[in-house]
């Protein structure tokens, strides 16, 4: 019994004293870390962090980075490269505002063995503050995470733009070039890389830097406190140019206001001809509306070339204003008496001399010069030829104003071309007769008044004469002529009864005569062929509808039969046949 018991409590105290083998024990290290950041002009610096991990027992989920930058903007896929050359994958988080942990995906695939993890973001080296001025050249402080063990070889690469001066490592306090610094410099044409070597980082140490780097070599960075505002003295103004702009903008200013001029007297002349006075759209003599035209004109490009094309285009409706011609003051004289005759074709409708073609010849003279000085203008400015295109507008007004349009018209003259083509279109007819008429005063020869006098061949008693003709009236931009005819009877006549009952609203007014009575009508259109359907229809109107039978022998067969005659019938005929 003894034995028994002492075997069992040697073998309870085996089992309490002897440990058991750990199944959840883990080991790994950090063993390198590389950093290269490849700096833009406009200090952006894109960073890819490559740590390196030896792990003795796994699995490894996942590290923690200390000492990221915190506006630092994280790639959150993190790229593990194995030492057979698997790729593995990982996620980036920020636990704080200066730590990012890296969580592997697949834990159990890290449970021995050297491994890269390669972490990326991308941080703004002015807003960080890691560039600041150093008297004429500009300070890099840049500084790695946190080494989570001690470990030999830590590089750092920096990649800026090409410039000047090399970029340099200094020492922080005094800004002496570090010549203790294990630093290669390699130069190319676009670039420099600066390859810095920390030959031993501790534990818990963070492998900084301090470079001195050329301000040129990050051209983009425009913040006050990196470049800060420089007095710089205004180049002398080319006095030359300024001359000839000066120059030819007085030319300008000369040549439109004359132009303006010239186009005033011009219409003042023909008014006068024609009994009226001509008239500007502003309330000014032709002298000042000139000047007014060519000073705005000129003021107009002044202000378009120095950007201000709003006020240039404002000095252009000014312009447009003053060289424009608004119809002339006419008030009709009194006619004296006259005589109204028939003329011939030939002589009524004498075709006037074009007045239109100096116009379309002038028009198409200045759109090719607008054309041209747009296309020349396009080479120094794409916006150019629209403002060439907005100042030619102010010659508008010497092309559409001042016209032959805008003048009064004569009654006779100006209403032959409209009268002429009405004339062929009611000579045509067969049953109609045409003729000009005209109205001659009776101290002159030649007529103040044209119209048509049109007649049925078979006219109705009392029907004096249908008129046709174009009666003007004013408006604000020029002369309007609307077509009108005119139905003259006598008092009393058939005619005048016929004209009673079928148009019984129309009032008639004494005519010519004592005894005539005149009625005007307008057709519904004031075209040409509306005032011919109407003329014709008066003419239907008062035409005659009586016919004389002829006085023949009946030729067709006779279905009555004769009666037999008595003697003195039959006596009285042979009397008659006698006579």
């Amino acid at each position: 019994m003894v034995v028994r018991r002492a075997l069992a409590v040697a073998v309870t105290a085996a089992a309490l004293l002897v440990s058991p083998r750990a199944h959840a024990w883990q080991e790994a290290h950090q063993t390198g870390d590389d950093v290269i950041a490849r700096i833009d002009p406009g200090g952006v610096a894109e960073v890819t962090h490559s740590i390196h991990w030896h792990v003795v027992r796994g699995p490894l989920k996942s590290i923690d980075v200390v000492h990221v930058e915190p506006s630092a903007t994280l790639d959150p896929d993190v790229v593990i490269t194995a030492e057979d050359g698997r790729s593995l994958l990982g996620h980036a988080v920020r636990r704080d505002d200066r730590t990012v942990r890296i969580t592997i995906d697949e834990p159990r695939s890290l449970m021995r063995g050297s491994f890269t993890f390669e972490v990326r973001w991308r941080v703004d080296l002015v807003a960080a503050h890691a560039l600041t001025r150093d008297g004429a050249t500009w300070r890099l402080t840049w500084s790695s995470p946190v080494a989570s063990e001690g470990f030999d070889a830590a590089h750092t690469v920096l990649e800026l733009p090409a410039a000047p001066d090399p970029p340099q490592p200094i020492v922080a306090d005094t800004g002496a070039v570090d010549d203790g610094a294990v630093a290669t410099l390699h130069r190319e044409p676009d670039h420099d890389l600066l390859d810095l070597v920390r030959p031993h980082v501790a534990r818990g140490e963070a492998p900084s830097w301090t470079v001195r780097i050329d301000p040129r070599a990050l051209g983009q960075v425009s913040d006050p406190r990196l470049r800060p505002a420089q007095a710089t003295v205004a180049p002398e103004p080319d006095r030359l140019r300024e001359a000839a702009m000066a120059v030819g903008l007085l030319a300008l200013a000369l040549l439109f206001g004359l132009g303006v001029r010239l186009r005033a007297r011009a219409f003042a002349a023909a008014c006068v001809r024609r009994g009226a006075i001509s008239r500007g759209l502003l309330p000014l003599s032709d002298g000042a509306r000139a000047a007014v035209a060519g000073t705005a004109l000129a003021a107009a490009v002044a202000l378009e070339l120095y950007g201000l094309t709003t006020p240039g285009a404002a000095c252009v409706a000014v312009a447009m204003l003053a060289a424009s011609l608004r119809a002339p003051s006419y008030v009709p004289a009194a006619r004296g008496p006259g005589r109204w005759l028939s003329l011939r074709p030939q002589e009524a409708f004498t075709a006037p001399r074009p007045t239109w073609l100096p116009d379309v010849l002038a028009t198409l003279v200045a759109l090719v010069l607008v054309v041209a000085g747009a296309m020349v203008a396009r080479r120094f400015d794409s916006e150019a030829p629209w403002l060439v295109a907005l100042d030619a507008m102010a010659f508008g007004p010497l092309l559409l104003t001042g016209r032959a349009s805008q003048l009064p018209p004569h009654p006779a003259r100006t209403a032959a071309s409209w009268l002429a083509r009405a004339f062929r279109a009611l000579r045509s007819v067969p049953i109609l007769r045409v003729s000009p008429w005209a109205r001659v005063p009776l101290e002159g020869s030649t007529p103040d008044e044209l119209r048509l006098l049109v007649l049925p061949r078979a006219a109705m008693p009392g029907l004096l004469g249908i008129e046709l003709g174009l009666a003007w009236s004013s408006t604000p931009v020029g002369w309007s002529g609307t077509p009108e005819v005119l139905a003259r009877v006598l008092d009393g006549s058939p005619a005048a009864a016929r004209l009673a009952q079928d148009l019984p609203a129309l009032r008639l007014v004494p005519g010519r005569r004592p005894d005539e009575r005149v009625v005007r009508l307008l057709p519904r259109t004031p075209t040409r062929p509306a005032a011919v359907a109407l003329t014709r229809a008066v003419v239907e109107t008062f035409t005659d509808r009586r016919v004389t039978v002829p006085d023949t022998a009946w030729s067709a067969p006779e279905r009555r039969t004769a009666r037999p005659r008595t003697p003195v019938q039959a006596s009285a005929g042979q009397g008659r046949a006698a006579a």
